[in-house]
């Protein structure tokens, strides 16, 4: 049997693991949700959730608890290349219900400047976390022109008829200017399965957004999985690639790509990237390879990744990155470029090693520097 169509995984040579937040009193996670960027080789931003949590029942562990209830969002700035990520440099962005008492308020609120959204000093952040469980309506965006010093926003989005917005930071500039945005949306009708990705389009820099098309699956397994959570990039060529979360529940999900040639109005499926992992962060390297990061749910948890050389249409042997996981509840990744292809890939984890170990150890925000 020819080996090079199963090839064994590998582990990144001289792999470099930090841990940007830790609180034995906090689960802190979701990265992917809501940003991750270097404006250069020294200085970097992310953006991630945290709220209180003892540990000691799973209620409080719960998701629409620490992030949904008791979630504040905030910011941690390195300035030696993700190393170091001092705590008093931690600015908080509000908390969950901070942020959403002027989208109530004002729902018609938009910018009045438009913004560069490809400057290096731009940074995005988006909300919500986690799909509501009630008609709120409340995706909403957050940006920044001076790499995260100051703040607008934040900026209801448009539903367009759908029930909900699930907004992330999921974005793209085409060479025309027009800014793409991808955005989970929800159908409405209460089926579980009925969420898609839709594809929101501003043609002035971010005053207005209008909807553009939809991502979805002409496959036998489009009735009952889910496929949401965006990463798209931009090819040289101009075609658009985006990798998709494709999921029957939190511990059985995959990577999926997705093609546009025309500008992200019409769109066909690629390939498969991996047998399990998700959500996965897509990054095009500096030497034109792809580089698909997801969170790996399964036994051994931990993080993942896979290259390709044909822009998608093919990937190499697994990567394992962390394989420590003391439970199935990590991963939402986010990689940013430190130059010579290093990359740097934020996410939120838990240690098999932790002395708290109620469903894995305290959630927290970690990284991993390598060169694939």
């Amino acid at each position: 049997m020819p080996q090079d169509r199963y090839p064994s995984a590998i582990r990144p040579a001289n792999a470099e693991h930090i841990t940007i937040y830790y609180d034995s009193e906090s689960f802190a996670g979701w990265p992917f949700n809501h940003g991750f960027k270097a404006f250069s080789q020294d200085e970097l931003l992310i953006s991630f959730s945290r709220g209180p949590c003892n540990y000691k029942s799973r209620y409080d562990m719960g998701h629409h608890v620490v992030d949904a209830r008791g979630g504040e969002y905030v910011t941690m700035r390195s300035s030696d290349g993700g190393r170091s990520w001092p705590l008093e440099g931690m600015q908080s962005l509000g908390s969950r219900q901070d942020i959403e008492r002027p989208l109530y308020q004002n729902p018609g609120d938009a910018p009045l400047q438009p913004c560069d959204w490809s400057s290096l000093d731009f940074f995005l952040t988006a909300g919500f976390g986690i799909p509501p469980d009630r008609d709120q309506n409340l995706g909403y965006i957050q940006y920044s022109r001076d790499r995260g010093h100051t703040w607008e926003g934040p900026y209801r989005m448009p539903t367009f008829g759908f029930a909900w917005a699930q907004v992330k930071p999921d974005y793209i500039v085409r060479p025309d200017g027009v800014v793409l945005l991808f955005v989970t949306v929800g159908l409405g009708d209460g089926a579980p399965r009925n969420r898609l990705v839709a594809v929101y389009a501003s043609p002035d820099a971010g005053l207005s957004w209008h909807y553009l098309s939809s991502i979805t699956a002409e496959t036998p397994d489009w009735r009952f999985v889910k496929r949401y959570y965006a990463s798209p990039v931009l090819l040289d060529d101009g075609r658009i690639l985006v990798a998709l979360r494709c999921q029957m529940d939190a511990r059985n999900a995959w990577p999926e790509i997705f093609e546009s040639g025309d500008g992200g109005r019409s769109w066909r499926f690629r390939s498969r990237v991996s047998d399990w992992g998700g959500p996965t962060d897509l990054t095009l390297l500096d030497d034109g390879r792809l580089l698909a990061v997801y969170g790996y749910r399964t036994p051994p948890y931990g993080i993942r990744a896979r290259l390709s050389e044909d822009d998608g249409a093919t990937w190499g042997a697994e990567l394992i990155l962390r394989d420590d996981g003391g439970s199935w509840d990590l991963g939402y990744p986010r990689t940013a470029l430190l130059g010579g292809c290093k990359v740097i890939t934020a996410y939120y984890f838990n240690c098999a090693s932790d002395e708290k170990q109620l469903d894995g150890g305290v959630r927290h925000i970690a990284a991993t520097i390598f060169k694939p």
